[in-house]
């Protein structure tokens, strides 16, 4: 439940001639959460947008399932436990936006298109009415500069935000921290976190600008343990470990999500609060859609 110590959050509903405010939701892929240790590539990292944006806004721990990422992906875009065997589609949070008449954009690199569309879309394999896809490929560059392909997906996210055609929900997948943390190289995935944390300030910069709401979540962590501390090998697999749920947004300031900021800003300390089942719900609070009764999971904020 989000909270503050004064007022509950209230929302204005739109009207007629409004240019949508944007709701940006970015899946920072490999950003797990983890206490502080010597094998924690995002804790070793210079993160000063990320902190800023923690102590500021809320923010809480979601449980992410079993190790499978298309699985994930599934539960992210259906707002349910999604079951392995069901291969028929799910109503999706896509469908809902697109029979409400939203405009969508899904913006990734081509490491992440079967997650961010066939099962982020709840198994449709067509684009719903309304809805875009902008894949940036990553066959001739990703292994040797992941930053070319991060920058390439971060300029197309600024331009959906800034352009001149308005926009209501952009979904992008940035997975530099997982594709890098796979390498096993320590330094490597300290830089790539870094280069990610700029990425959020010039994002929310944008977003800020036209009054939008900035969702910060991922399906996996890896970057948070690059090895296993009691033997010393090398971890390259997606970890099992909680994965942030930041919320930023003008009506969103000094609220937490039902319970007390993080002691030195230290997420591990944290409980989690719900599941990546909670995603949808959540964001379609934040836009004003009622949740259908498929979606199982709960919103966040209520």
């Amino acid at each position: 439940m989000l909270a503050d110590n004064s007022n509950h959050l209230t929302t204005s509903e739109p009207t007629a001639g409004d240019h949508p405010r944007p709701v940006v939701l970015l899946l920072l892929d490999g950003w797990g959460i983890a206490p502080v240790a010597e094998n924690n590539a995002i804790a070793a990292a210079e993160t000063p947008t990320w902190l800023s944006l923690i102590r500021e806004y809320p923010v809480a721990l979601l449980t992410p399932g079993e190790k499978d990422l298309n699985r994930r992906y599934l539960t992210l875009g259906v707002g349910q436990e999604a079951v392995r065997d069901e291969v028929k589609p799910l109503l999706s949070l896509t469908a809902i936006l697109s029979a409400a008449g939203r405009r969508q954009l899904k913006i990734t690199e081509t490491e992440r298109l079967a997650a961010l569309t066939y099962f982020f879309n709840g198994r449709e394999e067509d684009k719903a009415v309304g809805e875009d896809w902008k894949i940036i490929s990553s066959a001739a560059t990703a292994s040797a500069k992941p930053t070319v392909v991060l920058k390439k997906i971060v300029a197309a996210v600024i331009a959906a935000v800034s352009g001149d055609s308005p926009v209501d929900m952009i979904v992008a997948a940035l997975p530099i921290l997982d594709l890098t943390a796979q390498s096993g190289n320590f330094e490597a995935v300290k830089k790539a976190v870094e280069a990610l944390d700029k990425s959020l300030r010039n994002i929310w910069t944008e977003v800020e600008a036209k009054k939008g709401v900035l969702i910060i979540s991922a399906a996996c962590g890896n970057a948070e343990r690059m090895s296993n501390l009691g033997t010393d090998l090398v971890d390259r697999e997606m970890t099992a470990n909680p994965v942030p749920l930041l919320i930023v947004g003008q009506e969103f300031g000094g609220k937490t999500i039902g319970q007390n900021d993080a002691i030195g800003d230290d997420l591990s300390l944290l409980a989690p609060s719900g599941t990546l089942a909670d995603l949808a719900p959540t964001i379609l609070q934040i836009l004003q859609i009622p949740q259908p009764p498929t979606m199982t999971g709960k919103s966040l904020l209520d």
